[in-house]
Order: C-alpha cells, then sequence, then structure tokens
C-alpha cells in the first residue's frame, strides 16, 4: 500500500494550506502517510540554480533541464517515479489500484514546456494525465492524485462504506444524494429514502448508479 509521497517541484510552498485541511491533515496526523516535497531549485545549476533552457530545433517558451531533475529524483529515491505529463495515461481507479502496490513514489511536477524527454526515459515508472487540457504546471494535478491516492488508504476515511459507493468504481457513476429540508421549491426527497427501511433505500442506492 502507497503510503510515502515526495513531490519534486518548483513551488514547494503550494503545497502547505492543501495539506492542513480534510482527510489529509487527518491522515498525517494519524500517520497514515508521509508527505515531504523536494524543491526541484536546490538542484539547479551555476550561481543562478538554472533548472530550464530555450529548446532545441526553436519553439516557445522554456524546457525543465535533465541534470537538475535527474538530481532531484536521486537525491529522493522512492519506488516509483510518476511524471504527470499531458501526453501520459488518463487517470482513473484501475490506474489508483495499480500505482497502490507500490510502497512509495515521487511525483515530478513539470513547468513551462515541460521536461527533456531524456528524464522520462531515465527515470519514468508511470506518466499520468488527470483529463485532456492543459494548466501551467503539474502541482495542482499533483494534488489531484494525490487525494485520489491516500482515499485509498485503511483508515484514512471515517467512514469506510464512502468506498463502497463511491463514483468511478465498477465504471458505475455515485447514485444522487439529498439532505434538508425535504422539500425545497416544489421539488422533493424521494420518498424512498425516508421511509426508514433499509433494504428498500439499499436497492434504490444500487438502481441509481449510472454506467460511465
Amino acid at each position: 500500500m502507497l503510503s510515502s509521497f515526495n513531490v519534486i517541484t518548483l513551488f514547494p510552498d503550494l503545497f502547505r494550506n492543501w495539506l492542513e485541511i480534510g482527510v489529509l491533515s487527518n491522515g498525517i496526523e494519524k500517520e497514515l502517510f508521509e508527505f515531504t516535497t523536494t524543491n526541484l531549485r536546490d538542484f539547479g545549476i551555476g550561481n543562478y540554480k538554472q533548472v530550464d533552457d530555450a529548446p532545441y530545433g526553436g519553439g516557445p517558451g522554456m524546457v525543465l533541464m535533465v541534470e537538475p531533475l535527474d538530481k532531484a529524483i536521486k537525491n529522493t529515491k522512492k519506488d516509483v517515479n510518476i511524471f504527470l505529463t499531458p501526453s501520459g495515461s488518463q487517470l482513473n481507479e484501475d490506474l489508483i489500484d495499480k500505482i497502490h502496490k507500490h510502497k512509495s513514489a515521487n511525483i515530478i511536477c513539470g513547468r513551462y514546456e515541460g521536461f527533456d524527454q531524456r528524464i522520462i526515459e531515465m527515470h519514468s515508472d508511470y506518466e499520468i494525465s488527470i483529463g485532456q487540457t492543459v494548466v501551467s504546471g503539474g502541482e495542482i494535478p499533483a494534488m489531484f492524485l494525490i487525494e485520489a491516492l491516500v482515499r485509498k488508504i485503511p483508515g484514512l476515511l471515517g467512514n469506510s462504506e464512502s468506498l463502497q459507493y463511491e463514483s468511478y468504481i465498477d465504471d458505475k457513476i455515485d447514485f444522487p444524494v439529498y439532505t434538508r429540508p425535504e422539500i425545497y421549491e416544489n421539488l422533493k426527497v424521494p420518498e424512498v429514502l425516508l421511509s426508514g427501511d433499509h433494504k428498500k433505500i439499499e436497492e434504490w442506492k444500487k438502481n441509481n448508479l449510472k454506467d460511465i
């Protein structure tokens, strides 16, 4: 079970507040997993700690250099190295389960125009995309990936039943949910959910799962 995460990033401070809320904070407090960051800038080249350079062949933007990334990854050895890239495999529950077979992971965040391809050839165990769109860097995708992973750690969620009916399990989307009041703007909560009949409620939940 994956329980040790290290994020290699140019912006480690972005993760500070995120770790202080919800299940992440509880998981760290209970020592269910550990989380660290590695500042890529610490492995930069020269007096200015350079980590990027212009692409060979021309083109816009800058590319993260292979040498600083290589040094950062070797300095923080983990079982697997995960690169967040637009060309990677689309993240889904099957991939989450596969990653969980390892004990520790480096999650490497891109910036600018991406990675020098050689670092991926040298160190990549997984290339992952969280969606078919582009953002400015890998930090938000890293948060997305880690939250999806840590939710599977036993004891993290207050109610383990939450995992049973979550969306995307067994290629299903979760059933609709309701709370008070029973009627709002003439829209009513389904009567079966108010009946107290647990067998019928469970049947309703199963019947209202949607196929992906």
